[in-house]
């Protein structure tokens, strides 16, 4: 009531309450690299369509992160964004890609960050050629010859060599000699 004693009112309010922050799913579609394959598709998909992401909210391990765009085409409703992840030539091991927690959600909620990983194999292989024998003569015309590769070679056979002033025959994988199938003899 008022001073006259009249009845007041009722009156009521509402407030929009969003504290609850937004998430993301880091995808790295390839399930690993290589010098044949060395860049892959990298998609975020968010819970809320973030306000202020950009390339510096991505930290890359193992190579870099390009062309990050919204999808608009295939998510309309601003969710989803779409970047490539090259491998680094040299590079072998784990590599990732990373969103930090410096984006946010329309109402001021900071992001939380997620990661994916790949396997990546940049590293090229490498061959050392021994011939067992330092000189070969008409009472020692015939020497064995060793190659032993950094890792082991997927196929190789006797048409990858190049011969100069003879041949080699009997190629074949030394298992007996090293289990790990990185030496071959001839």
């Amino acid at each position: 009531t008022d001073a006259a004693g009249n009845l007041g009112s009722s009156g009521s309010d509402t407030v929009t309450i969003d504290t609850v922050n937004p998430t993301v799913a880091v995808d790295i579609v390839d399930a690993s690299l290589n010098d044949a394959d060395n860049a892959s598709l990298v998609s975020f998909v968010f819970s809320e369509a973030p306000v202020n992401f950009t390339a510096a909210d991505l930290t890359a391990v193992g190579g870099t992160v390009t062309g990050l765009a919204q999808d608009l085409v295939g998510d309309p409703s601003g969710k989803t964004w779409t970047a490539t992840f090259t491998a680094a030539d040299g590079f072998a091991g784990t590599g990732s890609v990373t969103v930090g927690n410096s984006w946010e959600d329309a109402a001021g909620n900071a992001g939380v960050g997620a990661a994916d990983t790949v396997a990546i194999d940049r590293v090229n292989p490498t061959v050392t050629v021994d011939i067992v024998d330092t000189s070969l003569n008409d009472g020692d015309t015939a020497s064995t010859v060793t190659f032993t590769f950094s890792e082991v070679p997927a196929n190789f056979t006797d048409a990858d060599l190049t011969v100069v002033g003879g041949t080699v025959t009997g190629l074949t994988q030394d298992l007996a000699g090293d289990p790990s199938g990185k030496t071959y003899t001839a």
